[in-house]
């Protein structure tokens, strides 16, 4: 079983705790470091070793599967499901969305491009 030591919640981010988890998980699949297939610790488990609520990773889980990142399988547990080109799957439906919303708001395609390169460039490195 992996023990996602990898995780690390910072208690001064203006992240919610559960996203902090969720994006961290996502990002290890996305970067082959949970392989398919690759069990995580029942959720009181992870809960113990982040010291967070239980409903907490509970909701971080809950939001995988409905993702498609995970799929439980009842008393076997949680598992990275196999997901070919996921990552690009997910940053094409959010592109998606950008362009749906801009269009609604009336924001030209070159404003929302600022946009999104302001967003990446106030990311972490």
């Amino acid at each position: 079983m992996s023990e996602l030591g990898f995780i690390k919640i910072d208690p001064k981010s203006t992240v919610a705790p559960y996203q902090q988890v969720r994006e961290q998980i996502l990002s290890a699949i996305a970067k082959g470091k949970l392989a398919p297939g690759s069990k995580l610790p029942s959720v009181r488990a992870l809960s113990g070793t982040l010291n967070l609520a239980v409903n907490t990773v509970a909701k971080v889980y809950k939001e995988l599967e409905l993702q498609g990142a995970v799929v439980t399988r009842g008393r076997h547990g949680t598992v990275v499901q196999a997901a070919e080109n996921r990552a690009e799957q997910e940053v094409s439906d959010a592109a998606a969305d950008l362009a749906r919303i801009a269009q609604l708001w009336s924001v030209d395609e070159a404003t929302a491009v600022k946009y999104l390169r302001a967003a990446f460039s106030s990311l972490p490195r």
